[in-house]
């Protein structure tokens, strides 16, 4: 597909989502303690053509540069939180497996009748094993953000031989990603929590099975099979970008939120909160840091992408790709603190858009994949610690 081409259906998909806004701001408000997002929205979402975002263009995806998927993505979560949390790791997922995949997992997956679409958790909690022209794979996860509209689970697998762990080269267990089809998957339940609460991200079980070598990829040394740029910048770039735009869209959303607030809240000295020296000094401080936030990851991606064409991708800029999702997603939470503090007694109700920001990015601030251990690895790899890895 060419890059005009590209363009012109990258826009109109941004104008299907902007469309979207009333479907999914009413049904989060009315299913704000539902686990899972309305069945509704998710048939509206697939008609919309969202799933395709990151899909190969071979596979009739729109394979959309990454400063098209951070506005798609944001614009959905700045809709609502668990809407834009589900749908960045469900076009994940699809990108992954059409990049990543065999041909018969393609047909599979791209070539029924069902929309392609995959959820499941890449921690590496199951168990796997070489049998034949395939692996026999089990295990129990959590954190199956999407499992409930997913026809794809992936997982993740650690590969054992003669009964214990495959170690690489340099003593690290082989860890491999896997998908298994649905029917073969037990949805555990288990998502009673604060945040993004409409996601579905169910414990889930994959029973014993089969699966052939064409569902299966090493998640460290991944073979990209299709598509171009927006996959050759690596298997976990995908994620990371994905993360960042959720956080952006989310605490874009708890800063509108908070200005409202503030301009409602009559102070008993008169005037109102938004009037007030701290409040705005406040409220520029967290401007000023998400903004700053978002030009990092706008940034860090462009250059990947640019890079990823040229095949000149460095340690240096990998590095970045993780650190900018986490910076964004710590900075939001932390904005999420003080807005919640400022909003007292409104912000406590159950019901209100802030809260429901405030508890959506404290969730997304507990992530494996933008938490504190990923500040520890980027800060090992930028001040030269021996043996330390970029992280992406």
């Amino acid at each position: 597909m060419k890059r005009g081409v590209t363009e012109s259906a990258e826009a109109d998909l941004l104008e299907r989502l902007t469309g979207l806004r009333d479907l999914v701001e009413a049904s989060a408000n009315e299913r704000d303690e539902a686990s899972e997002i309305s069945a509704e929205v998710i048939r509206a979402l697939e008609e919309s053509g969202l799933f395709g975002l990151m899909a190969p263009a071979e596979l009739g995806g729109l394979e959309a540069h990454p400063l098209t998927v951070l506005e798609a993505l944001k614009t959905l979560s700045y809709f609502d939180g668990s809407t834009g949390w589900y749908c960045q790791a469900a076009t994940t997922g699809v990108a992954v497996a059409g990049a990543f995949l065999g041909d018969r997992a393609i047909e599979a997956i791209f070539c029924s009748d069902k929309c392609a679409t995959c959820a499941g958790q890449a921690a590496p909690s199951g168990k796997a094993e070489r049998v034949g022209d395939g692996y026999r794979i089990s295990g129990t996860f959590s954190f199956g953000s999407g499992l409930p509209n997913a026809a794809w689970v992936v997982g993740g697998y650690i590969l054992h031989e003669n009964g214990a762990p495959a170690k690489r080269d340099n003593g690290q267990p082989v860890m491999l990603i896997a998908l298994a089809p649905r029917e073969r998957v037990e949805v555990l339940g288990n998502w009673n929590v604060l945040g993004l609460r409409g996601t579905g991200s169910y414990d889930f079980r994959v029973e014993e099975q089969i699966v052939h070598a064409d569902f299966v990829f090493d998640a460290a040394n991944p073979i990209q099979k299709r598509g171009g740029s927006l996959y050759a910048m690596g298997f976990s770039a995908i994620p990371a970008l994905c993360h960042s735009a959720f956080g952006v869209g989310c605490s874009e959303r708890l800063l509108d939120e908070w200005a409202a607030y503030a301009h409602g809240k009559a102070r008993p000295q008169g005037g109102t909160l938004a009037q007030t020296d701290t409040f705005q000094r406040d409220f520029a401080h967290a401007h000023a840091r998400m903004r700053s936030a978002d030009a990092y990851v706008r940034t860090t991606f462009g250059a990947l992408y640019g890079a990823a064409e040229l095949g000149s991708l460095s340690d240096d800029m990998r590095v970045d790709g993780r650190l900018c999702a986490s910076n964004v997603i710590s900075s939001a939470a932390k904005i999420g603190q003080a807005a919640f503090a400022s909003s007292a007694t409104t912000g406590l109700r159950d019901g209100g858009r802030l809260q429901r920001c405030y508890r959506d990015l404290q969730a997304a601030n507990a992530h494996f994949l933008t938490g504190e251990q990923s500040f520890i690895d980027a800060g090992r790899y930028l001040v030269r610690i021996p043996g330390a890895t970029p992280g992406l």
